[in-house]
């Protein structure tokens, strides 16, 4: 019985040293480029789950063999800059900016175009519907919107206009990157304040992916900053894809040929986020104003896109957030991919996640105001 007792003993040791192994690299991802070492960045997905792994290890050894549990807590501390990424504990909101007319709410969602591709025309248009009631709750003073769709087809929806319209936010930019038949889609920004300046920026050359944008803008007499909207690389995992993840979560299929399509599209995403990412920082830095970010990375807070893109500004979940905020509906609850960041120079009140299946993202909604001694424009 004791042979076996130490046996067990040194098997659960080994692990546990696997695990803490295993989570430190996952701990380098936000520093090690895909283009590096891409593998690295699937630890970045799994990274919770390897904390789990690693916690419980923690908390075994801390009732039945303390000194062993140090092993775990070391790795803990070590790790705390990818876990205090993961979790918000805010549940509350700030106090309201002193002067009410300072504090600006600010939207960010991912549309998916006002569609689900498995609807008819009749049930999308009551999706739209829905949607755009969405918003309109909301009541945004600015509004970015990525996968967003709209037409100059007398018989389709011209979104740009209506939304300008019913949300009284007269100012707008429209990256416009895909164009067929005066049906246009791509990234936009609305604005209750006036746009000074506006840019598209290509974030990958030769490339069809929807662009970044960013617009100047003025509140009040002095108070600017610029707006960015961004949507990274998407996986594009097709029904294909999802039933083979399906059929692996249910162990019906060792599914070797799924995992290794799946692998296939997740290396090339992480490829083009990383480049993507790194473009977009760029251009945060040459801002001569305060940022407010606003996007759909398609990439996990424990992610080098995340990290390089936030570098010293506020994730305005983390500060006003609760829990682990999940934005993306399917696939796994770990997945928070949609982000509004901001500037140390704001103050961000409130933060909240709207949990409605419309589009394959929840809307995320943060309310903010420059501090009085912020750099103006």
């Amino acid at each position: 019985m004791n042979l076996l007792r130490l046996l067990a003993k040194k098997i659960l040791l080994l692990l546990n040293v696997l695990a803490v192994l295993v989570f430190l690299v996952a701990c380098l991802v936000p520093y090690i480029g895909p283009d590096r070492f891409w593998p690295i960045s699937f630890l970045g997905l799994a990274f919770p789950y390897i904390l789990i792994v690693v916690a419980a290890f923690f908390v075994f050894w801390l009732i039945f063999r303390t000194k062993y549990s140090f092993l775990s807590l070391i790795a803990l501390i070590l790790g705390w800059k990818s876990i205090s990424v993961l979790f918000a504990f805010h549940p509350g909101s700030a106090p309201p900016a002193k002067d009410p007319a300072d504090q600006m709410t600010v939207m960010s969602y991912n549309v998916r175009y006002f569609k689900d591709f498995d609807y008819s025309p009749a049930k999308n248009a009551r999706l739209r519907t829905k949607i755009m009631t969405l918003i309109r709750g909301q009541h945004p003073d600015i509004l970015c919107l990525q996968e967003f769709y709209t037409s100059e087809n007398p018989h389709d929806d011209d979104n740009k206009a209506y939304l300008s319209k019913e949300l009284h936010l007269p100012y707008r930019y429209f990256s416009s990157d895909h164009n067929f038949e005066n049906n246009h889609s791509g990234v936009i920004l609305f604005s209750r304040y006036p746009i000074i300046h506006t840019a598209k920026v290509k974030l990958l050359e030769h490339s069809t992916e929807e662009s970044a944008v960013y617009a100047d803008i003025v509140r009040g007499r002095r108070d600017t900053f610029r707006l960015f909207t961004v949507h990274l690389q998407s996986v594009y995992l097709s029904h294909k894809d999802l039933a083979g993840l399906q059929k692996m979560k249910m162990q019906e299929d060792t599914g070797f040929q799924a995992s290794r399509v799946i692998l296939g599209k997740l290396r090339k995403a992480f490829l083009k986020r990383e480049h993507q990412a790194q473009k977009v920082a760029e251009e945060i830095s040459q801002s001569p104003y305060p940022v407010i970010l606003c996007g759909d990375f398609n990439d996990t807070p424990n992610s080098y896109a995340y990290f390089k893109i936030r570098g010293g500004m506020q994730d305005a979940f983390l500060k006003r957030g609760f829990g682990i905020g999940r934005t993306y509906s399917g696939i796994a609850p770990t997945l928070r991919i949609d982000y509004i960041f901001a500037s140390p120079v704001f103050t961000i009140h409130s933060f909240n996640r709207i949990k409605r299946v419309l589009s394959d993202h929840y809307p995320i909604v943060a309310e903010l105001s420059l501090k009085k001694n912020g750099q103006g424009g």
